[in-house]
């Protein structure tokens, strides 16, 4: 081991500031209860435990203390998906809550019990929504707020996940915490919120700026304390001084034309922007069985794994977004459902009959098609995570060997 390395770990090991003296913090990732969309988000990880014994296993889903961006146009389900996700995020763990500044002021309690399944006091213990008074300065004292309660009683809410790093140490982290923004497009600095008159350009570049600096002080403060920021945002129409002169998109996977509110930097920072596009509307007399639509749910940016895919899932107005339902346009989008009408089966199972508007249906009662439902699903969802990691592992030696050889020669060769 290095002397300095020794010695600063040994320095820093006697502070109080628990940030100090931490070093990478492994991350693992929370299930928002759609699989197709967190294992497109998803790693494997190859570990071991304390005895050096090798472990393989998926981390999908919400990555521990990151920044999500959810964007799309308006009535394709943003919050909807953002309030289940919060919900089934929190859900296993004893101190873990959510808390909702509502600046668009669209939901109610009756909503939020259907959508979460928490239900009078608990989701008064669970969730907590303001929807008056929100401006970025009140925002980052609320997640201070936060931020300085976990970090100063870590014990309180410390918890043993169950996994390993590439160390072979166990993963400890602190229970999530999820706190939404709905929406950045809204969000006001005090002073321009308790204006009486319109302002024009001057206040909107000074919005972007304190949102910037704002951003820039919450983002550093999630990882350490597990809180969870998922801010919901609109895409809007792009207007063009000189439309003659093309200017790229603003990030990868918008059209020229579209922009998105609030500044770059919240889009810099995120560690995930997911973009919701509904692209098929769904009548209730129809196919599943429901209004609504199918929703993709696309990767705009991703840190855990690549950009450019989509999740197609089921969005059913009155209930939100169906779980079973989007496993079933899982399988579909995959051609593991075969047959028509009222006679479908999945994969080779054909003495297994089934419609889409049975299809929930079925799964609750018969355990041997949840059997084959789920394993197909597994099967689906390998393929969305291959494990490549021996071929990676080939890849770069081989890439080390050339590099060396190549360096060799160079080296040999008299200028």
């Amino acid at each position: 081991m290095s002397l300095l390395a020794e010695r600063f770990r040994e320095q820093v090991s006697k502070l109080k500031d628990y940030n100090m003296k931490v070093e990478s913090d492994f991350s693992v990732g929370y299930s928002t209860g759609f699989l197709s969309f967190d294992f497109r988000n998803g790693t494997i990880v190859h570990a071991k435990n304390e005895a050096g014994i090798p472990l393989t296993y998926y981390s999908v889903g919400i990555t521990d203390g990151s920044m999500v961006m959810i964007i799309g146009r308006s009535g394709c389900g943003k919050t909807t998906w953002t309030i289940q996700a919060a919900a089934n995020i929190v859900r296993p763990f004893r101190t873990s809550c959510i808390f909702h500044d509502d600046i668009e002021g669209g939901i109610n309690d009756s909503r939020l019990e259907q959508l979460t399944g928490f239900v009078g006091e608990e989701l008064k213990g669970r969730y907590i929504i303001r929807n008056v008074g929100i401006t970025t300065e009140n925002l980052y004292q609320r997640i201070k707020i936060i931020y300085d309660n976990k970090n100063d009683h870590r014990e309180d809410f410390l918890y043993d996940t169950g996994l390993y790093d590439t160390r072979g140490n166990r993963i400890m982290k602190l229970e999530p915490t999820v706190y939404i923004l709905d929406s950045l497009a809204l969000l006001t600095p005090e002073k321009f919120a308790q204006e009486d008159e319109l302002s024009g350009q001057m206040s909107t570049t000074a919005t972007a700026k304190a949102t910037a600096m704002v951003f820039r002080k919450i983002v550093p403060m999630l990882k350490s304390v597990n809180i969870i920021f998922m801010v919901i945002n609109h895409i809007t129409q792009k207007v063009d001084i000189n439309p003659m002169q093309k200017k790229k998109a603003q990030v990868s996977y918008l059209k020229q034309d579209e922009a998105l509110p609030g500044g770059n930097t919240p889009v810099y920072l995120a560690n995930n922007l997911i973009r919701f596009d509904d692209v098929t509307k769904l009548k209730e007399k129809d196919g599943f069985g429901v209004d609504g639509s199918i929703v993709d749910l696309g990767l705009v940016k991703s840190r855990t794994n690549k950009a450019g895919q989509a999740a197609s899932l089921v969005f059913n107005q009155d209930m939100g977004f169906d779980q079973e339902l989007s496993l079933l346009q899982l399988l579909k989008d995959n051609g593991r459902v075969n047959g028509a009408g009222a006679y479908l089966y999945i994969g080779d199972h054909s003495d297994m009959k089934f419609s889409q508007k049975k299809f929930k249906e079925k799964l609750a009662t018969d355990p041997e098609f949840m059997r084959v439902v789920q394993q197909e699903v597994m099967d689906v969802l390998r393929l969305i995570i291959p494990d490549t990691s021996q071929e990676q592992a080939q890849q770069q030696q081989m890439c080390a060997a050339m590099s060396s050889t190549i360096l060799n020669e160079m080296n040999n060769v008299t200028v």
